[in-house]
C-alpha cells in the first residue's frame, strides 16, 4: 500500500496552533495510507450479528454497511486476521467503520486507568480522582473528604463523519470532545441512616449489574417515605415498595449533594460550596472549558502517535481542534435578525418588536376583532386593591411620574418599558374588567369566585387574569388554585393570564417590564397579531410545521404507553395559524394519530387560507425526533391526498436538537460583567459565540447558536450549547442556508417577551402546550377535548 496520500484535506489541519478566532471542538482524523485490511461477511439476522459481535468485541470492530448488505470488521489486536472474506478496503469509502475503530480504541486504553461511565458512543469517563473537585474544596478547609462523597471531571469522546466544505468536498472522520463535571454520591443508607441523615422525601437508587468492568449503572428505585428496622419503605416505587437501606444509594443530585455537605461539615459547608463553584466553573465557562479540552485532546494526539494503530500498520493522526481559518473549518451561513411588520396597514417596519409595537402599534391593529375585550379578575380578598392597579396599570400603562421617580438620579435612565398599556401601545379601543375576589387562597374558594363571575356575565369574558402565589407552583393539579382556575376558564373557552402576588407586590422598575412582557401575552391571547416578518412575497404558500408529543402516565414510574401528538402550524412569515392534538393512544398507535392529526390541520389551513389550484405548496417540518422513513412516507401520503391533485408540493423535514456532542467557542469573546447579588461582581459568557453563529457541518446539516454571550444570565450557566439542525435525505426542498436561516428567525417570532428565543416557536410552542397539557391533566373534572373548540382552536391559551 502507498503511504502518505490519502486524507490530505484532514492532514492540512493537523499541527496547527490553536486559533484566535471561532472554533469547534471537533479534532478531524486522517490516516497515513489510503486503504487498509478489512474482512466482510453476508447479513443472516441481527441475532446472529449480534452474537458474532459479542463472540469477538476483543480483537475485531463490526459494522454493518447498508449499501451492501455486509458485515464489514477489522482486526484490532496483534498477530489476528479480519474476519470472512479479506480484501483491501478503501479509507474514504469506509470512514464509518473507521470511526468504530477509533471509539474502540480509545476505550481499551481508557479502561487500564479510568473509571469508564458509557462505553459507547458518546464514551465517557471519569478523570483522575487525584483532581477530583468536592476533596480539593474540603482539603481546602483543612478538613478530611468523606469517601464516595465528590465531584468528578467527566471526559466525553465521540467520532462524526463530516462535510464541511460544501458537498463536492470530500467528507473527513472527526473526534469530537467535550470536558464537564458529575456527582459521585456512593454512600450507602445504611451508612447515611448511621450518621443521622434524614433520608425521606428523597429518591434512592442501587448499581445494576456489572457489564464487563464498566462502572455499574445506577437503577431508581423510588422516593423514601419511611425508615424502620434498616428497611426503606418507597412511594412511586420502580418494583418492589420496600429495600433495605444497605443496598441503595442516592440519586446523584445536585440538591443531596449540598445536603450531605451541610450535614457533614455544618458550619465550613458555605465555604466548601463556594470553593466547589469555583471549580467547576472552570469546566462550565467557555474559555476554560476549551483550555481543558485542548489539554485532553494533547493527550489523546500523543496517544494515537506513540501506540494506538491497527495491527497492519495503518496509523490513525489525530489533528487540533478546527478553528477558523484552518482548510476544514466549516463554512458559515450568514444570519440577521429579520424586520417585522406593525401597524394598522400591516407595512410599518422595525427589526424590534417592542419599538415596532410601541411606535405603530401591533400589526394590522385595525382589524382585530376582540378591540373592547371584557377580562375577568380573580383575586384573594384583601388583595382587591393590588389586582386593581395591576388592572389599571395593564390597561393604561405604567405610570410615567413614577417611572420618572424610579429612574431619578441614575446615570442615561431608560424610557419607561411600558407606556400606554393595552389602551395606547396594543391600540386597544378599551379594556373592561370585572373583579370576584376569592375568599381565601383555596381550591374552593377560588372555583366559587369563578363560578359566580362567570354566573353573573350575560356572555363568557374574554380573558381571565388570575392572582396566584409563588407557593401554588408546587401544589398538586387538585390543590392547585391557578391550575384549577385555568381549567375551570378554559373549560368556558376563556384563555387564562396567571401573575403571581408576589410580582404584583415585587419593586415597581421590575414591575414595569412584567407588565409589558404580560401585555404581549395578553395581546396574542386575545386573538391579535403583535407583529410578523417582513417576507418578500415568494410564489409559494409555505407552512412550518412543528411535531411534538406529550408522554402521559401516572407517577415518575408509571408505563409510558400514552402519548398526544401535537401539531403546531404557522405561515412562512411566522403567523400562528394553528394547533392540534391527537387523543392519548398506544406508542405503536402513535404515528397513526399524528399523521391523522395532520391532516385536519392542513386541511383547516388550506380552506382558511384559500389556497387555488396550480399554486405551489412548501411544507417545512420541524421535529423533537428524527422521523422514520415510514412516518415521512405517511406524512407525504397524506399531504398528497389532501392537495396533490391541486398544487405542486415540496417537502423539507428537519430534526431541530440540542442533545448532541457539538460545542462553538470563540477565545476571543472576554465576557461581560454582571451583578451576582451583595456586592459581588462576575463574568459571564467568556468564550461563548455571539447569538446567530451558523455553522454548515454538512449539505444537509447545520449548527446554529442561538445562546450567545449577551444571552448567558450567569456564570453558573457554562457554555451555551449551539442547536443541531439535521435535514432528513427524503426532503425535496433541500436548501439548507434557507432551512437554517428560517429557524434563526422563527427564534425571535415568539409572543410570549419582546426577547429573542432560545428555540424557535415551533418546538417552543409545542413545549408549552405539551406542558401545559400534562399540568391540567390530573385537575379533577379536565377535558382537553374543549381546546379542540372554536374559541380555543386558534388562541394563544398556552403562552
Amino acid at each position: 500500500m502507498s503511504s502518505e496520500s490519502s486524507s490530505r484535506s484532514a492532514e492540512a489541519a493537523i499541527g496547527n496552533s490553536p486559533s484566535p478566532g471561532p472554533c469547534l471542538n471537533i479534532a478531524p482524523l486522517s490516516f497515513s495510507d489510503d486503504c487498509f485490511r478489512a474482512g466482510r461477511q453476508p447479513y443472516a439476522d441481527e441475532e446472529t450479528y449480534r452474537a458474532l459481535r459479542e463472540r469477538h468485541r476483543a480483537s475485531h470492530v463490526f459494522r454493518f454497511d447498508v449499501r451492501d448488505g455486509m458485515i464489514w470488521n477489522v482486526a484490532v489486536v496483534p498477530d489476528v486476521a479480519p474476519l470472512g472474506e479479506t480484501q483491501v478496503a478503501r479509507v474514504d469509502e469506509h470512514l464509518l467503520l473507521l470511526g468504530k475503530v477509533v471509539q474502540h480504541l480509545l476505550l481499551e486504553w481508557l479502561r487500564a486507568t479510568r473509571t469508564i461511565l458509557r462505553p459507547v458512543r458518546p464514551l465517557q469517563c471519569w478523570g483522575n480522582r487525584k483532581a477530583a473537585l468536592l476533596s480539593a474544596a474540603i482539603r481546602e478547609c483543612n478538613l478530611q473528604p468523606v469517601e464516595g462523597l465528590d465531584v468528578l471531571v467527566r471526559h466525553s469522546f465521540d467520532t462524526r463523519v463530516l462535510q464541511t466544505r460544501g458537498a463536492a468536498a470530500p467528507a473527513f472522520l472527526a473526534l469530537l470532545l467535550d470536558v464537564d463535571t458529575s456527582n459521585e454520591l456512593a454512600i450507602s443508607g445504611d451508612a447515611l441512616i448511621d450518621a443521622r441523615f434524614d433520608l425521606i422525601g428523597r429518591w434512592v437508587c442501587r448499581h445494576a449489574p456489572v457489564e464487563d468492568g464498566m462502572r455499574p449503572r445506577l437503577e431508581t428505585l423510588g422516593r423514601v417515605i419511611g425508615v424502620e428496622n434498616g428497611i426503606l419503605r418507597l412511594a412511586d416505587p420502580s418494583g418492589d415498595d420496600s429495600v433495605a437501606a444497605k443496598h441503595v444509594l442516592l440519586e446523584p443530585r445536585q440538591e443531596y449533594l449540598e445536603a450531605l455537605v451541610h450535614h457533614q461539615y455544618d458550619r465550613a459547608a458555605h465555604r466548601i460550596l463556594t470553593g466547589l463553584a469555583k471549580r467547576r466553573r472552570d469546566y462550565w465557562s467557555g474559555a476554560q472549558k476549551l483550555d481543558h479540552i485542548r489539554r485532553t485532546l494533547e493527550g489523546v494526539r500523543d496517544k494515537f502517535a506513540k501506540d494506538l494503530h491497527l495491527p497492519d500498520g495503518l496509523i490513525i493522526r489525530v489533528g487540533t481542534l478546527l478553528g477558523a481559518g484552518d482548510p476544514l473549518f466549516p463554512d458559515t451561513i450568514e444570519t440577521s435578525r429579520p424586520t417585522f411588520l406593525f401597524g394598522a396597514q400591516g407595512s410599518q417596519t422595525n427589526r424590534s418588536p417592542d419599538a415596532g409595537v410601541k411606535t405603530f402599534g401591533p400589526y394590522k391593529y385595525m382589524q382585530h376583532a376582540r378591540n373592547a375585550p371584557l377580562v375577568a379578575v380573580i383575586c384573594e380578598k384583601g388583595k382587591e386593591g393590588s389586582a386593581d392597579e395591576l388592572a389599571c396599570a395593564l390597561r393604561d400603562g405604567f405610570p410615567d411620574d413614577v417611572w420618572r421617580e424610579i429612574v431619578s438620579g441614575r446615570p442615561n435612565p431608560k424610557v419607561n418599558p411600558f407606556q400606554g398599556g393595552l389602551v395606547g401601545k396594543f391600540r386597544l379601543a378599551r379594556v373592561q374588567f370585572e373583579f370576584e375576589a376569592a375568599a381565601n387562597s383555596s381550591v374552593d374558594a377560588y372555583e366559587k369566585a369563578i363560578q359566580q363571575l362567570l354566573g353573573r356575565l350575560p356572555a363568557a369574558p374574554d380573558l381571565a387574569l388570575v392572582q396566584t402565589r409563588q407557593a401554588h407552583r408546587d401544589l398538586p393539579a387538585p390543590s392547585n388554585p391557578y391550575l384549577i382556575s385555568k381549567a375551570r376558564f378554559m373549560t368556558a373557552g376563556v384563555p387564562v393570564q396567571g401573575v403571581r402576588l408576589e410580582t404584583i407586590e415585587s419593586d415597581e422598575a421590575g414591575l414595569a417590564y412584567t407588565l409589558n412582557g404580560l401585555a404581549l401575552q395578553a395581546y396574542a391571547k386575545l386573538d391579535g397579531l403583535p407583529f410578523v416578518m417582513s417576507m418578500r412575497g415568494p410564489a409559494t404558500h409555505e407552512l412550518v410545521i412543528g411535531l411534538g408529543y406529550a408522554e402521559t402516565r401516572e407517577g415518575r414510574f408509571g408505563i409510558r404507553d400514552r402519548y398526544v401528538g401535537l401539531t403546531t402550524v404557522f405561515q412562512g412569515d411566522g403567523r400562528y395559524l394553528v394547533w392540534g392534538q391527537t387523543k392519548e393512544v398506544e406508542f405503536d398507535e402513535y404515528a397513526d394519530a399524528l399523521i391523522q392529526q395532520l391532516r385536519t390541520s392542513i386541511a383547516y389551513v388550506r380552506e382558511q387560507n384559500n389556497w387555488q389550484a396550480g399554486e405551489t405548496v412548501r411544507l417545512v417540518f420541524h421535529v423533537f425526533k428524527p422521523l422514520k422513513n415510514t412516518e415521512i412516507d405517511a406524512v407525504k401520503a397524506v399531504v398528497r391526498e389532501l392537495i396533490a391533485d391541486r398544487h405542486a408540493v415540496k417537502f423539507a423535514f428537519v430534526n431541530i436538537s440540542q442533545h448532541h456532542e457539538y460545542l462553538q467557542f470563540d477565545p476571543s469573546q472576554r465576557g461581560k460583567d454582571y451583578w451576582a447579588g451583595r456586592g459581588d461582581r462576575r463574568l459571564k459568557g467568556a468564550g461563548a459565540p455571539t447569538r446567530g453563529r451558523c455553522l454548515q457541518l454538512g449539505p444537509r446539516t447545520a449548527l446554529l447558536q442561538l445562546i450567545g454571550v449577551d444571552e448567558v444570565k450567569t456564570d453558573q450557566q457554562g457554555l451555551p450549547v449551539p442547536l443541531l439542525i439535521d435535514l432528513h435525505a427524503d426532503s425535496d426542498f433541500t436548501d439548507i442556508t434557507y432551512i437554517a436561516r428560517q429557524i434563526f428567525h422563527f427564534s425571535c417570532l415568539s409572543w410570549r417577551s419582546f426577547f429573542p428565543s432560545h428555540e424557535p416557536i415551533t418546538i417552543l410552542y409545542s413545549r408549552l402546550i405539551a406542558a401545559s397539557l400534562a399540568n391540567l391533566k390530573p385537575v379533577p373534572g379536565w377535558n382537553s377535548a374543549v381546546l379542540a373548540s372554536e374559541r380555543l382552536r386558534g388562541s394563544m391559551w398556552f403562552l
